[in-house]
């Protein structure tokens, strides 16, 4: 089955081999090979990743790969990527909290 990525997917692979490229070459060369990897065994395994319940939408999966985690979907055709993030990124449809104290209420 063929894989395919969201352009924000896309985008946040160019950004991250960027980042990582201009700190520390072998950081770099292990992203892109473990992606790569995935995206290979994906074709053959696409229902690998668990199902993503807390997502807005039915249907995603999560898998996580290294220190990143990818939200995919399986469709008729094609395998989606929708997202990738680094495990350390704030999901970017959680607000912050106004207060940065981390006090309880």
């Amino acid at each position: 089955m063929k894989v395919i990525f969201s352009p924000s997917a896309r985008d946040y692979v160019r950004r991250e081999a960027s980042y990582l490229m201009a700190r520390n070459r072998a950081a770099a060369d292990r992203f892109n090979h473990d992606l790569n990897q995935f995206v290979k065994t994906l074709t053959h395994f696409p229902s690998m990743g668990q199902e993503a319940t807390d997502l807005p939408f039915r249907g995603a999966r999560r898998f996580i790969l290294g220190h990143y985690l990818t939200h995919y979907e399986i469709g008729a055709a094609a395998i989606v990527i929708l997202t990738i993030r680094h495990g350390r990124e704030r999901p970017s449809d959680l607000p912050l909290d106004e207060d940065d104290d981390f006090e309880a209420p």
